[in-house]
């Protein structure tokens, strides 16, 4: 009996002493995060790397895309690996907007490469409008011309350009200010784009007598920048700023017209009329129900006016 009693004893410390060293094992093995623990007790680090991605004005730059700098001011500017250029086509944005989103509007990179050119897009600076597009007899010096020519000009000199064909691209604020060079530069200007942005200020301001091609973008139902224009921010008429150039550029009061598809995916047609014999062409399309921000698409724009990089 005592034997039997003895033997329990000496059977109840060992599994005493198994369940201790298991114990012990088992904390020491969680400290070390070897413990097949829950994943509240496990430690596990790791990092992510981050590659910054260079950019000017919201465009990635990379082998055919680079930041131009001029007067503290940037600009997009995009060359494709073909060394020898035809021209310029300058993007002028709207306010609000971005030198990245007129590039979109009119698919720059595409209009660069299909006609050998040197696509830029620079940022306008002043507030409100983006740009000193006012026409009258104070703005004969501004700032914007200034640094706008100074900008061409570098382009010019720098990207290995063999004609003076310049093509001006402008949406809503970045239209008046295309309007501004317009009146300020005609003779270094070959054609203008202008989409959903008038002549503003002075009629009588805009001197030159140079032909200059126009074709302009408009919707009747524009409420932002309406057709008829406003005397608020002194916006002229879409229709007296096509009879200005109209005027300059000595053309029949009458025109043709033609109908073409709509520029946004809700549009059901474009209405464009063209003056008859002009010593440079003078084009209006009228856009069927399109608000002035839009999402336009920019082939069907460019059906409309790729006429443009035939003139001589």
């Amino acid at each position: 009996m005592k034997s039997t009693k003895k033997n329990h004893i000496q059977l109840t410390n060992d599994l005493l002493k198994i369940a201790l060293t298991s114990l012990f094992m088992t904390s020491l093995l969680s400290a070390c995060g070897d413990g097949g623990g829950s994943s509240e007790e496990k430690t596990s680090v790791s990092k992510e790397v981050i590659v910054e991605v260079p950019k000017c004005l919201g465009s990635k730059i990379d082998d055919k895309t680079s930041c131009l700098e001029i007067s503290n001011r940037k600009a997009i500017l995009y060359k494709d690996n073909k060394e020898t250029k035809d021209g310029i086509a300058l993007f002028l944005h709207g306010s609000p907007g971005s030198a990245n989103k007129v590039m979109g509007i009119f698919d720059a990179k595409m209009i660069a490469t299909q006609h050998n050119l040197v696509a830029v897009s620079p940022e306008g600076i002043v507030s409100g409008w983006g740009w000193l597009s006012v026409n009258n007899s104070a703005s004969n010096e501004n700032s914007d011309v200034e640094y706008l020519t100074e900008l061409i000009t570098k382009v010019r000199s720098e990207g290995n350009i063999n004609t003076d064909k310049l093509y001006i691209f402008g949406y809503s604020a970045g239209g008046f200010m295309a309007y501004r060079l317009a009146c300020a530069m005609p003779e270094k200007i070959t054609s203008i784009v202008s989409l959903a942005g008038q002549f503003r200020g002075n009629l009588d301001a805009c001197e030159t007598s140079t032909p200059l091609a126009i074709h302009h973008f408009h919707s009747t139902s524009d409420d932002a920048v309406p057709y008829n224009g406003r005397s608020l921010d002194s916006i002229k008429s879409v229709d007296d700023t096509i009879e200005l150039w109209r005027i300059n550029n000595g053309c029949d009061i009458d025109e043709n017209s033609q109908e073409h598809v709509g520029v946004t995916a809700n549009s059901s047609k474009t209405i464009t009329l063209t003056y008859n014999n002009c010593l440079a062409s003078v084009t209006l399309s009228k856009m069927s129900f399109v608000p002035h921000e839009a999402e336009y698409i920019s082939q069907n724009l460019y059906q409309i006016y790729k006429y443009i990089f035939d003139t001589k």
